[in-house]
């Protein structure tokens, strides 16, 4: 496996992740879909527009928000794999073996 070459070539991208037919997920994501094109014919023109710019909005902070989280745990697993293979004289022998 050569994931920093998948990473390179654009063959790994965590935001395109399928979403698995059946899971929890998907059938929150229908249900949300569902209300959402109920609920617009109900409003006036105006509600209606008012009610996409606050939805695509809404989009715009959950994509910011997962891109943060996103970094925050990739720089997380860094921080662990530095912290596991680091020379840190401590009571017990490394987990490396290099002890």
């Amino acid at each position: 496996m050569h994931v920093l070459k998948d990473l390179w070539r654009g063959n790994i991208s965590p935001a395109e992740r399928c979403v698995r037919p059946g899971s929890e997920y998907a059938g929150v994501s229908k249900q949300l879909s569902t209300q959402f094109g109920e609920l617009l014919p109900l409003l006036s023109p105006e509600a209606r527009q008012q009610m996409e710019t606050v939805d695509n909005l809404r989009t715009d902070l959950w994509l910011m928000e997962n891109e943060e989280h996103f970094l925050y745990g990739f720089r997380l697993g860094a921080r662990l794999m530095l912290d596991i293979f680091s020379d840190c004289p401590g009571q017990f022998c490394s987990v490396t073996g290099a002890d």
